[in-house]
């Protein structure tokens, strides 16, 4: 696996800055888009149902068998403009300034670290999520970071450019060419068994970008449960032995009233980091549907596998993995994905990063608290440097007040219930793979043709219609 710096931000060309000026100011109201909002899962140079044999961008033989939906595009692929890309890639989590964390400072507050907004939300504003961009030259990571310039970045044309700036410095390649994943991918002994889903055909195909929304669910899983201690006042219990999970000195009036299982924590920490790759999925239709291509949007493929946990079934993406755990107590927990080193890393316990429950707490705290941190007390906090979103009177008694200060009991309490995890399963969290990129979405150029052959055409947009005239 081979990672790359970003490139440098550059000047718009004249064409760019006018398809720019486009999207922002002469798209359809999104009533207009909710109405004409689909997948489109056929697109120039695709076929389906066609009964001919063909070659995947991995090389394998692909060839569905003969359909009443038969269908051989008479066009090309025709690949996505750097300018397509990055307003696809901003409309999933791209920078638009600074969130409103308007939560009572006796509500949860402590549970922020980050400050900095972006398209799509998240619980906590975690942070969690970046978009795995998939393309002829490879799979990059898009991250366009946490710094901002002020409430709102984009408030009129001369902003514009930022879109593609964000994503020229925040794109970053993790792997070389396509990954070895397609339609045909099949386990040894299991050649009827699609691990990419009967659906997929069309998968991977050269010409095509393919955006999923990859999530580090650990971070919120240890971020929050400081939170989960320290203002829910919820401890956790092993479903094994209904015992409080490492914290009995800490149970009682005033610390942890309330008992949950692990298995009820970790199932909600799990869901709720569900929610914004659904969210950066959906942005994503709606600015396709925006410039007039198409989208399609899927599951129902083993992430797993993309990631390269597996490499005698498909090398994927080569992420790293850990030996699969023998001690976790479900299988879904027995994988454990850390990813690429300084680029899209998990967190889990124990892990190169964090060895013991003390180490992640810590890294957590300092997160928090530490020097240029949200809530630190020295003129370095982040929000005093980037001059919001509250004003700077505001955050100086923000910062002092007690009540924003996880309690040292529950930080200790945290440790002491993710070295219990490990103690007894193994590892922290204990039912799931922290990594996760399982919900995406194709964009391209549709094939009106295949829309006009099997329906009545009403579907395909003016927009769709027009779009080659427009942006290219």
């Amino acid at each position: 696996m081979t990672t790359t710096a970003p490139h440098a931000a550059t000047e718009p060309t004249e064409s760019e800055q006018r398809q720019l000026k486009a999207y922002f100011e002469r798209t359809r109201t999104l009533p207009q888009l909710l109405s004409t909002l689909r997948s489109r899962r056929v697109a120039l140079g695709y076929r389906i149902d066609s009964g001919e044999e063909e070659l995947s961008a991995t090389g394998r033989r692909l060839r569905q068998p003969r359909g009443p939906l038969a269908f051989v595009s008479e066009h090309p692929v025709v690949p996505l403009t750097e300018v397509e890309e990055a307003i696809t890639a901003w409309s999933a989590c791209g920078p638009n300034g600074m969130v409103h964390w308007d939560i009572a400072t006796s509500g949860g507050f402590p549970e922020l670290t980050g400050i900095a907004g972006r398209t799509a939300a998240a619980a906590g504003n975690s942070f969690a999520h970046d978009l795995l961009v998939i393309k002829d030259e490879g799979a990059f990571v898009y991250d366009p970071g946490t710094e901002r310039e002020r409430m709102v970045e984009i408030e009129s044309e001369r902003d514009y450019h930022k879109v593609l700036d964000w994503y020229r410095s925040g794109l970053r390649k993790i792997h070389d060419g396509r990954p070895d994943v397609d339609w045909a991918v099949r386990a040894p002994g299991a050649p009827n068994a699609s691990l990419f889903g009967p659906y997929q055909y069309n998968l991977n195909r050269p010409g095509t970008t393919w955006f999923i929304p990859v999530t580090d669910v650990g971070w919120l899983y240890f971020s929050a449960l400081l939170n989960i201690f320290d203002a829910w006042h919820v401890y956790l219990v092993d479903d094994a032995t209904a015992e409080p999970a490492g914290t009995a000195r800490w149970v009682g009036q005033g610390k942890l009233e309330f008992p949950l299982a692990i298995s009820q924590y970790e199932q909600f920490l799990f869901q709720v980091e569900t929610y914004p790759p659904g969210s950066m999925v959906q942005n994503m239709r709606l600015s396709a549907e925006a410039m007039g291509l198409g989208n399609w949007i899927f599951c129902g493929f083993f992430d797993d596998v993309l990631m390269g946990a597996f490499p005698d079934i498909a090398t994927g993406l080569g992420f790293r993995h850990e030996p699969l755990n023998e001690r976790a107590p479900v299988a879904s927990g027995a994988l454990k994905t850390f990813g690429v080193e300084g680029l899209k890393e998990a967190t889990y316990v124990p892990s190169p990063r964090y060895p013991d429950g003390r180490a992640v707490v810590d890294a957590m705290l300092a997160q928090k608290y530490g020097p240029g941190g949200t809530m630190s007390r020295g003129e370095d906090n982040w929000m005093l440097r980037h001059r919001g979103p509250f004003k700077a009177a505001v955050v100086r008694e923000l910062v002092e007040h007690p009540v924003i200060r996880i309690s040292d009991w529950a930080a200790d309490a945290c440790a002491a219930y993710f070295d219990y995890c490990v103690a007894r399963y193994g590892q922290a969290p204990v039912y799931f793979n922290p990594m996760q990129c399982n919900f995406g979405a194709v964009v391209h150029h549709v094939d009106p043709a295949f829309y006009e052959r099997y329906y009545d055409g009403s579907s395909v947009t003016g927009q769709i219609r027009e779009h080659q005239a427009t942006w290219h």
